[in-house]
């Protein structure tokens, strides 16, 4: 099994894990605390998180390609850039955790509606949060560290470990009928554990003096500026688009919608870790085989992926509006359900949108084009925030998810087509039709299957359950044959393994080894 392989696999367990667990704790605080609560939370790690883009500057990423590329031959400079992305981010900590403490009584009073909280409760309590959520930053970068050199099975480990680590507390906290204040508090330790944990882990494949010793190197700036402008742009802009429908939900409508909307955009993200797994092991990849001129293997492994990721998610992100009331109606109560239906479904075709748009992006971020994807988000402001604002006005949650797709549209208006013809070297119209051919066969196969359950008048959960897998088997079927050669080969490579394996164990006896027959085959 090849290294991009393996860190596929560890991605995937890990982010998709990650996002199970986050359903764990959620029931309790939405029971036991109440939907301010919840919604106090996302929107305090909500604020911290945008304080963190701001400073970013694209450094995490420079740091995931220049140590995939450079740690072998230039370790020197690699120390040199540790050292000056440490100072900078450890820095940026320290005055944007002074920002977030003044701001606290400002948002409390002025942004958010509270219901049931009292005011003074709220501020604590996002000061409290906004402490440890910011230690993102210097997280951030030690996680890079290890991408880079394709650790993806310890980042995984790490960031999976403190998951459960957090929720595991909370769940037994109000178990104990713990308070939200202890809740804020532990939030808080299982935060900075993992970042304890990187530093310690880094240490083993970088000098201890670079980790711990911040310093400045001119050079690093000057070598690492044009790349990393470029993703800082992509960053903020990103953020914003992204972010913008949470942000102005948190102003027009109570705390508690905020909070089960959150949530669901996060439940959302169950589709996207595959997609997500892929992308993150694949950056440091192409980065390596585009340091090393090996252009002819990047376009092949594009290809595969591409196919990958456009037919293999399609069942993932296919299954919210079979599930969303089920599902959402345990977690919450059914009005909050069929309240977040129509945003649910909205939200999983742009996140499938998107998922088409991660390989391409990655691509373009190897061979050095973040340009692109900078001026697309620069632009994508002036069209998709004002949209996005009315349409939450007006339609309220569903508004809200459908802001999402209209970013995705105009990327796909914009961005793909400049990817396509300047990285990719492809017609921007071929890049399309694979894409569009694809969701005309999901929609027309997973609509069917939804319109068959509404006009008979029957959403059990049984039948819900029957019809998304009968659409999921026709898809598949009809799937396998669309997909690409290379992709076909793969699979039935792996497949053939497997059942090798199975039909013939490995037996010293015999000789036999695993995975191989007599004859050589």
């Amino acid at each position: 099994m090849s290294r991009v392989t393996r860190n596929v696999i560890y991605n995937g367990l890990g982010q998709g894990l990650s996002v199970i667990l986050g359903f764990v704790a959620v029931r309790f605080v939405f029971r036991r605390l109440g939907g301010d609560a919840l919604g106090l939370i996302y929107f305090s790690l909500g604020f911290s998180a945008a304080l963190s883009m701001t400073v970013q500057l694209g450094i995490c990423e420079s740091a995931v390609r220049e140590v995939a590329a450079h740690h072998r031959d230039r370790p020197e400079y690699i120390a040199r850039l540790i050292r000056t992305s440490s100072l900078f981010y450890w820095t940026s900590y320290l005055v944007l955790a002074i920002i977030a403490f003044t701001a606290a009584p400002y948002l409390v009073h002025h942004w958010v509606k509270l219901g049931s909280l009292d005011a003074l409760t709220a501020t604590r309590i996002m000061r409290i949060l906004s402490l440890g959520a910011l230690l993102a930053l210097p997280g951030g970068l030690y996680r890079a560290l290890m991408a880079g050199l394709q650790h993806l099975g310890v980042t995984n480990a790490v960031d999976v470990s403190g998951k459960a680590l957090q929720q595991a507390g909370i769940f037994l906290i109000l178990l104990m009928h713990g308070s939200l204040f202890h809740v804020a508090y532990w939030i808080v330790v299982s935060m900075a554990v993992p970042v304890a944990v990187y530093l310690i882990v880094c240490a083993r494949y970088f000098p201890a003096q670079a980790l711990l010793l911040p310093g400045f190197s001119l050079e690093v700036v000057k070598e690492n500026m044009g790349y990393a402008s470029g993703l800082m742009t992509i960053t903020l802009c990103g953020w914003a688009l992204q972010e913008a429908d949470k942000v102005i939900v948190s102003k027009l409508l109570p705390l508690a919608v905020l909070g089960i909307y959150t949530f669901c955009r996060s439940a959302i993200g169950l589709g996207g870790f595959v997609t997500a797994a892929i992308s993150g092991a694949l950056f440091p990849h192409f980065s390596s085989l585009h340091g090393a001129g090996k252009t002819g293997e990047m376009q092949r492994a594009y290809h595969k992926v591409q196919d990958l990721i456009c037919f293999g998610t399609i069942p993932m992100f296919a299954v919210a509006p079979f599930a969303a009331i089920p599902v959402f109606s345990r977690l919450f109560d059914m009005r909050s359900a069929h309240m977040l239906l129509l945003p649910a479904t909205f939200l999983c075709i742009a996140g499938y949108m998107n998922g088409a748009l991660t390989t391409p992006y990655v691509y373009s971020l190897a061979v050095g084009r973040p340009d692109i994807s900078a001026r697309m988000a620069s632009l994508a402001l002036l069209v998709v925030l004002p949209s996005s604002a009315l349409a939450i006005y007006f339609f309220r949650l569903s508004g809200a998810g459908f802001s999402a797709v209209v970013y995705q549209i105009f990327a796909y208006s914009y961005g793909a087509p400049r990817i396509s013809r300047e990285c990719l070297g492809m017609p921007a119209r071929v890049w399309h039709w694979h894409i569009f051919r694809i969701m005309i066969l999901a929609v027309g196969i997973y609509g069917s299957a939804w319109m068959v359950l509404v006009l008979l008048g029957s959403l059990s959960l049984l039948n819900l359950i029957l019809a998304y897998g009968a659409a999921s088997l026709l898809y598949c079927a009809i799937a396998y044959r669309m997909i690409g050669e290379d992709l076909r080969q793969s699979i039935w490579g792996y497949y053939s393994k497997w059942f090798q394996h199975e039909k013939y164990p490995a037996d010293s006896r015999t000789g036999l080894e695993e995975g191989h027959l007599p004859g050589g085959s």
